[in-house]
């Protein structure tokens, strides 16, 4: 080890302080533990900057001027890593933080650089189906809109909306998506949740300035993730600095935040890490229809980190956000053109999570990991609507209030380089209080769908394996276990994961796994009353669950550039259902007043192929071109073959981006970004419009569910960013346009008022966002 350092020692230019600093730390990507005398080089740089790693791991580089570079990590005995173009400005430093693997095989077998930053999952135990999501893609990747959830959408397998950001993964509802945030399961962590779309929201209450990259799974995922059906967004907030107070100020057109971090106590090693976001209808007034009435919204998130010498490492982490929307009706019945204009709405929503993890390192080998939090969401929404003599009579009221307190604690074992076990416990005690009422007709009194409060547990177990087997094998293997106690249902789900490494640039990889998922506690809930008797249909109702199968083939065109082909088939069962209707909760977007009788009959498939072709960026030039063929199917009761509300059957995305580098020293940097979207056309079911116009209300031919598909969707979104590094403080421009070409999503039908006809409704959003940063 001695001469090997020396040996690079000799590449490397060592300057005094000054410039701008890139730092960080060094650990086995199994164990966390710390690797000391790992050797770190700024491949483009000039002179070559290049340092090792302390004996905890971190490393420091100064003198690192503005501009985008390639950060090299290697270590004997472990597969090589690059950072791809890290990009590097005056205002803050630079943090990168890298997870290698220990290579099982022989030293000379290690001539190529394995893996960069994002071509590899941050979970070690993800075979397949995975990818790595980059904060900084989601800033720059037109269409992004600093809001991971839609940077997914160009993702090979996710169809994604204008109107909303709900993420739907080779055909599955996006309700069906399970977000983690450092590890436990949050609610949908998105302003407007539930609102437009179960499991979809309008943006996201995640800010970039918060976030480290994350992993996001299309299917069959490690046996540590239960409670998702459809894939799995693991999110994970950064750490601040710890040595150094560094801020940021963003305002722009749907909103203005401020972002600080710094060391709670200097030399401690403690840090803090927060940002608050705001935004009203002065600001947003000019982008959203009259009829949305007067929204705002905010949200606060933050981490503080808590390093000790003896009882290991304690962070307190949160997030939340708050959402109001009020809407007046027009009183005057000739401005009324549909039924929303005379209606009055508002609408109140919170949501959040709490935590407090601890990490113990027990040796270089073995490391516990335990959280305690508390998250939930709560929605309070009433509809009134004027009637022909202009008197408010009320529609709907909705108070759904859930929310849970979880530990969970996972032992994460190396064995040797050959073989790690990682085995956890996730105790959640649900709470609940649903009262849903609406009435049936104007004028008359709202009848309960809902009306409980109380308390269920659930209880999830899980141990996976990985092996590192001979001929460039590896092999991850486990079991998860879920229990819900409200139905007293217990789903023990194997999961496995294989991938071959035949070639240098070369691998295949196969995954299976069984899965399940709570529905939402309404529908438990929802309440049937015959003369004055009240039952509850739906109480016993099963978990939905899924068989996942998936395969993939992935090979390096060149350093930077990526093919991949992954064929996959999903299989549903245990799906609720109305029993003699082509109803299925699988196609559900929102109803908050349901109270049919369900059963577990309902099934379904999902399959295609999803391809990516992938340039990661090199010399400021990037491509991602993904494209998914799939068809998407299910059975509702009355056990008829039908096309899915999520059956698009094919997306084609073509993003691209280019930067220069610019000004004095070339220390500025321009940057534009396009996305182009192909997708087949929104499913809907066909309007009975004479039976509709004579009864006044809107009647569908459900015989033939989702049976007709909108003309294909072509999407263009752009972005335009200019960062400006001056000594103390870096400051960029940018502009994202969202849906140039003003595609229009269908919406549904509604009469119009004038007419007394129904018509197709769309939404023709064409979102501006200009903002300015300014980071120091």
């Amino acid at each position: 080890m001695f001469l090997f350092i020396l040996l690079n020692i000799q590449l490397f230019s060592f300057a005094q302080p000054g410039g701008q600093v890139i730092k960080g730390q060094v650990v086995d990507d199994l164990t966390e533990a710390p690797l000391a005398g790992a050797t770190i080089v700024i491949l483009n740089s000039d002179p070559q900057l290049g340092t090792i790693t302390d004996e905890n791991g971190n490393f420091r580089l100064w003198n690192v001027k503005p501009g985008r570079y390639q950060v090299l990590v290697r270590f004997i005995g472990y597969d090589h890593f690059i950072f791809n173009e890290v990009l590097v400005g005056s205002g803050k430093e630079v943090v990168l933080n890298a997870a290698i693997s220990e290579s099982a095989r022989e030293l000379e077998e290690i001539k190529i650089v394995a893996g960069t930053s994002k071509s590899n999952a941050i979970n070690p135990m993800a075979t397949i189906n995975a990818r790595q999501l980059s904060v900084e893609e989601a800033g720059r990747y037109a269409g992004g809109f600093d809001d991971p959830a839609r940077l997914a959408g160009s993702f090979a397998g996710v169809a994604s909306e204008i109107g909303n950001n709900g993420i739907v993964v080779r055909g599955n509802s996006p309700r069906n998506l399970l977000w983690r945030m450092e590890g436990i399961e949050i609610s949908n962590p998105t302003h407007f949740a539930n609102v437009i779309a179960f499991g979809a929201g309008g943006i996201t209450a995640l800010s970039a300035q918060m976030l480290a990259n994350s992993d996001f799974y299309t299917g069959a995922f490690p046996s540590e993730y239960g409670n998702a059906l459809s894939g799995v967004f693991d999110v994970r907030m950064r750490t601040g600095n710890h040595e150094k107070h560094e801020h940021t100020f963003q305002a722009g057109i749907i909103g203005i935040d401020f972002s600080s971090e710094g060391p709670v106590k200097k030399g401690s090693g403690s840090s803090y890490l927060f940002n608050y976001r705001y935004s009203t209808y002065g600001l947003l007034g000019s982008l959203i229809p009259e009829e949305a009435g007067k929204i705002g919204y905010q949200d606060l998130s933050f981490k503080m980190n808590f390093p000790t010498k003896k009882a290991g490492n304690f962070t307190l982490w949160g997030i939340g956000a708050l959402d109001t929307q009020n809407r007046d009706p027009f009183d005057d019945p000739a401005d009324w053109d549909t039924k929303a204009d005379r209606e009055a709405y508002q609408l109140n929503l919170s949501t959040g999570a709490i935590g407090l993890t601890h990490k113990q390192m027990f040796s270089q080998h073995t490391y516990l990991h335990t959280t305690l939090a508390s998250s939930g969401n709560g929605i309070t929404t009433s509809y009134d609507e004027l009637d022909d003599n202009l008197n408010r009579q009320p529609r709907e009221r909705v108070d759904n209030n859930t929310w849970k307190y979880t530990m969970s604690s996972t032992l994460n074992h190396k064995f040797g380089n050959n073989h790690s076990n990682r085995s956890g416990l996730v105790l959640n005690e649900n709470r609940y209080r649903v009262f849903n009422r609406e009435a049936p007709h104007l004028g008359e009194s709202l009848f309960v769908f809902a009306d409980e409060s109380g308390r269920a547990m659930s209880l999830q177990a899980f141990s996976q394996s990985m092996f590192k087997l001979k001929h460039q094998l590896d092999l991850n293997v486990g079991l998860h276990a879920h229990y819900f106690g409200l139905n007293d249902e217990l789903s023990v789900e194997p999961r496995l994961g294989l991938k071959w490494q035949f070639r240098p640039n070369q691998s295949v990889g196969f995954a299976y796994g069984l899965n399940s998922r709570i529905e939402m506690i309404g529908f438990y809930l929802a309440r049937q009353e015959t003369d004055g008797i009240v039952i509850q249909p739906n109480k016993n109702l099963k978990m939905t669950k899924a068989h996942h199968l998936g395969l993939a083939y992935d090979v390096s065109l060149t350093e930077h550039a990526r093919f991949k082909v992954e064929p996959y088939f999903q299989y549903l069962f245990d799906v609720p259902v109305v029993p003699g209707s082509y109803f299925s909760l699988q196609n559900l977007e929102l109803d908050w007043f349901f109270n049919e009788t369900l059963v577990n009959e309902g099934t379904g498939t999902n399959f295609g192929v999803d391809l990516t072709l992938e340039r990661f960026l090199k010399n400021g030039f990037y491509y991602l071109a993904t494209a998914s063929l799939f068809d998407s199917k299910y059975q509702g009761g009355d056990g008829i073959k039908r096309n899915s509300l999520y059956n698009k059957n094919y997306i084609l995305n073509l993003l691209a981006g280019k930067e220069w580098q610019v000004g004095k020293n070339k220390a500025n940097l321009v940057s534009v970004n396009g996305r182009l979207s192909f997708m087949g056309g929104d499913r809907y079911t066909a309007l009975l419009e004479q039976e509709s116009v004579l009864t006044g209300e809107l009647t569908y031919d459900y015989t033939r569910a989702w049976e007709q598909q909108e003309d294909p969707a072509t999407v263009l979104s752009l972005s335009f960013s200019y960062r400006r590094n001056k000594p103390k403080h870096a400051g960029v421009w940018s502009l994202h346009l969202l849906n140039v070409l003003g595609y229009g999503e269908y919406r549904g039908y509604e009469f119009n008022l004038k007419t007394g006809l129904p018509e197709k409704q769309f939404d023709r959003i064409v979102v501006p966002n200009l903002s300015y940063k300014i980071e120091f």
